[in-house]
């Protein structure tokens, strides 16, 4: 960690003495909020009003300014107007003080001019060794015990628990504190970054990989900074500790512009699915889905596998349980004849025993706890789902206390959850015993599925960035010192020289001017060719491509049927040089490629090709340099797989020159950043290698 950062951070998560500058004894004012807020939490260090109005504020004594303080504080919050910021956290440098958060607005959210005071303030605190965060801020909220505080303006102070949450959003954290706390999900620090302009994201993702007391973090983004920093602190931290995340501003608007097919199946939010996916960040949809996650993380870390029973006291809700269970990718398996039959001996005549087991409206709370226990304990189980709809008689606290005991017993790694169907929910006694409780079928199916995602992926071993034995120095110069068309474009020679340079396999092909030069090229292949448009444009979208030429003569004629077909596009610059390639006739046609995502860096796609790239739309996406893993994943999860292993007694296709390429093709990108797009489309799968048919590469 940067040095200084972490004594700095230990101020903002358990200071012994918090100075408030700005301190008011008014309750409608944000200072005043915040000031009543850190009195009210119980906060057992040093409390320090800083206001030169008033010799004390909520009967504590103030004091004019930091330097009359008795102590020197390990924090500082400052709630003063912008213009008067920067002198504050100069005068708590000279103090002393390592720590400031920053509370007040007007800062580069404001535009040029506040961007400029952000600036100042920035060089402020860093000549005088003091750490920021925010500014434009709602606060921070932590410690244990005592040490607990609640420095925001937040009206809500949920219970201690192992909940840590960041948000970029002071609106968004403050909702979600308050969510949290109808839950019953116990925040043990929440930071505010607001503008992040010192203390970021990422620097506190390093900080609280130290944090044994956290269970799971909860992260609210609306940008990912240094995103190469953030895939390898939360690759680290994932490991041990779940991450959750919401990201805002997902978009398609970037899809418009595309000047590629890589560019159009990897534009948009496509770039921050596959970092967060490659971080092992866990993305939620909503703030909901957020907390239903951390709900069932916080109470079950360890997972057997995916094959659930369900016990309910109704038949519609456990039927609508095993929809969501299977929809989510879960099991629910028929249970053992065994079991079955202490079932029976158990329950009603008119109970079902199969799975999901229907106890019917008369089943009592010691039912439930019998039941819970022994599907809980079969070897084909890994999970319990207990549901409960308000009968006759059965009240839901008996319900929960019986799966409490059922709790006790069942082995670690059985995960036991609630869904309590009634108006009041689910007694507040089941989270702290570590069961999770939902109001519907539907969400706990949701979170536990990808709860046992995260425990899975967690558990593979660690990948490694495989580096393709090529010319890397080789392939710089060619970038370096090619000419290049319009926005980039590298023209046909340059392309073939560096991916010749990379290892990579094309067609056969040559480049020609003339139909008499495409006669000839084709009576020396002495095969079928294709002949098409050398430019960097998608030729068949305007009759830029002609197939299945089998003599001279026709390929003569290809050549001046593709010209006119140019001209008529109004692409006359287009129309001076033609491929003529060996036309490949068996294997499958894919997509390879890099998008240089502004956010996250090069984006690699791999996918089914050809024409209708788009309209299929099966393609993986991941951020370069990828591991072994990252390809191995890409290339399985697709759709169009099956087809590369053998389906239906075809022969299988050398699906490890496939994955080679995507080595090759990441370790240039990842090694030459002004490569900016890369489309290998089709390339071509074969028994035995593979083959590039079309290729287009782009300069920055």
């Amino acid at each position: 960690m940067e040095k200084g950062l972490r004594p700095a951070l230990d101020g903002f998560s358990s200071p012994r003495a918090i100075a408030v500058v700005g301190a008011s004894s008014d309750p409608t004012t944000i200072a005043g909020l915040l000031f009543a807020n850190l009195v009210d939490s119980g906060f057992g260090g040093v409390v320090l009003p800083i206001n030169p109005h008033h010799t004390e504020v909520r009967g504590i004594r103030a004091y004019a300014d930091l330097a009359s303080c008795p102590t020197t504080p390990d924090l500082v919050v400052v709630c003063v107007p912008a213009d008067a910021v920067i002198d504050v956290v100069a005068q708590a440098g000279d103090f002393g003080v390592g720590a400031v958060c920053v509370i007040s607005a007007g800062f580069a959210e404001v535009g040029p001019q506040g961007a400029a005071r952000q600036a100042r303030l920035v060089a402020t605190a860093r000549e005088r060794g003091v750490r920021l965060v925010g500014p434009n801020c709602t606060g921070i909220l932590g410690g244990v015990g005592e040490g607990r505080f609640n420095a925001t303006f937040s009206r809500t102070l949920p219970a201690a628990g192992g909940a840590f949450l960041l948000s970029q959003s002071g609106a968004v954290g403050l909702a979600v504190l308050e969510a949290a706390d109808a839950r019953g999900l116990g925040i043990g620090a929440f930071v505010s970054i607001g503008n992040a302009a010192d203390v970021s994201t990422n620097d506190l993702l390093r900080y609280w990989e130290d944090e044994s007391a956290a269970d799971v973090i909860l992260l609210y983004l609306e940008s990912i900074p240094g995103p190469a920093s953030f895939l390898r602190v939360a690759q680290r931290l994932g490991r041990r500790v779940p991450i959750v995340a919401v990201k805002a501003g997902r978009t398609v608007a970037g899809r418009r512009g595309a000047a590629s097919h890589t560019a159009a199946l990897s534009g948009g939010d496509v770039g921050v699915d596959a970092l967060l996916h490659q971080a092992g960040v866990i993305r939620a949809g909503s703030i909901d889905e957020m907390l239903d996650l951390a709900t069932m993380l916080s109470c079950t870390r360890r997972y057997s596998g995916r094959r659930v029973a369900i016990v309910t006291n109704g038949g519609g809700p456990g039927i609508l349980a095993a929809d969501a269970c299977e929809a989510n990718g879960l099991e629910v398996p028929e249970l053992a004849a065994s079991t079955a039959a202490q079932l029976r001996a158990l329950l009603a005549p008119e109970a079902s025993v199969a799975n999901p087991v229907d106890m019917i409206a008369s089943a009592t709370a010691a039912q439930y706890g019998q039941v819970t226990r022994i599907v809980g304990a079969e070897s084909d189980v890994d999970a319990v789902m207990v549901l409960f709809n308000t009968p006759l008689i059965t009240r839901a606290v008996e319900v929960a206390d019986e799966m409490i005991a059922a709790r006790a017993v069942l082995a670690d790694d059985v995960a036991l959850v609630g869904v309590f169907m009634n108006r009041d929910g689910a007694p507040a006694t089941l989270h702290a015993a570590g069961i999770a409780s939902f109001t519907s079928p539907e969400n706990a199916s949701r979170a536990l599925a990808r709860a046992i995602a995260w425990d899975e992926r967690r558990r593979r071993p660690e990948g490694t960035i495989p580096r393709p034995a090529f010319d890397v120095a080789q392939a710089r110069r060619i970038v370096n010192t090619a000419a290049s068309t319009g926005e980039g474009w590298l023209d046909t020679v340059t392309v073939a020289a560096l991916l010749d340079a990379c290892g990579i396999a094309s067609v056969r092909s040559r480049l020609v001017s003339t139909p008499e030069e495409a006669e000839q090229a084709q009576i020396d292949f002495g095969g079928t060719v294709v002949i098409k448009a050398a430019a960097a444009i998608h030729k068949s979208d305007v009759g830029g491509v002609r197939t299945g030429i089998t003599t001279a003569l026709d390929a003569a004629a290809a050549v001046r049927a593709i010209r006119l077909a140019l001209v008529d596009a109004g692409l006359p610059d287009a129309a001076d040089k033609f491929l003529v390639q060996e036309q490949i006739s068996s294997g499958l046609e894919m997509i390879v490629g890099v998008n240089r995502d502004p956010l996250v860096g090069p984006l690699v796609v791999v996918g089914r090709g050809g024409t209708a790239v788009e309209v299929l739309n099966d393609v993986a996406v991941r951020v370069a340099p990828l591991t072994d893993h990252d390809v191995d994943e890409m290339v399985e999860t697709l759709r169009s797989y099956p087809l590369l292993t053998g389906y239906r007694g075809a022969a299988a296709l050398d699906v490890a020159a496939l994955r080679d390429v995507l080595h090759r093709i990441s370790t240039l990108v990842a090694e030459i950043p002004e490569i900016a797009e890369i489309d290998l489309n089709p390339i071509f799968v074969l028994e035995h290698g593979v083959a590039i048919a079309d290729a287009r590469i782009r300069r920055t």
